[in-house]
């Protein structure tokens, strides 16, 4: 599977970014959603990748570099279109994001998800994500789920 680096001006990003948001925001209060503008992905602490099947964004997914009690990437943006699922697109889109924070000596990996997003909550425990408590700039929703991943003991 093929991915590219993506910018703010990549063909098909901000229509993508709108059908998260819509799906998210139907999913979940507007105050349990931290979705990343896609004016705010054009910086060095941003990795996005995503693929394109006949010239059309089908996924995407990256990760933001913070430094909150030592620096981590938290993943944001994973999506697949509904269309493009079961392919393994979603299990490729993570693997290339833990190389990618593995080759740039990242330590660990954080994510938020929503209760409703239990494939995706399976998919993460499969690379080795453990639940744990909220961190960065989280508040405690009902709705959210925090896992991490420590680089030195995952396997990918």
């Amino acid at each position: 599977m093929q991915f590219v680096q993506l910018n703010s001006r990549s063909t098909g990003l901000a229509e993508l970014f709108e059908e998260i948001d819509l799906l998210m925001n139907s999913l979940y209060p507007a105050e349990a959603n931290d979705l990343v503008p896609i004016n705010e992905i054009d910086n060095p602490q941003t990795y996005i990748i995503g693929h394109y099947d006949n010239g059309e964004l089908v996924a995407c997914g990256s990760f933001v570099l913070k430094d909150d009690n030592g620096i981590y990437a938290e993943l944001k943006r994973i999506y697949v279109k509904p269309s493009q699922r079961g392919k393994g697109m979603a299990k490729a889109i993570i693997e290339h994001l833990i190389m990618h924070a593995k080759r740039e000596e990242i330590g660990e990996i954080k994510l938020e998800t929503g209760d409703q997003q239990t494939a995706a909550i399976k998919l993460y425990e499969s690379f080795g994500f453990r639940h744990c408590g909220t961190f960065g700039q989280y508040n405690a929703e009902p709705s959210s789920v925090f896992m991490q991943l420590t680089l030195d003991d995952c396997q990918q």
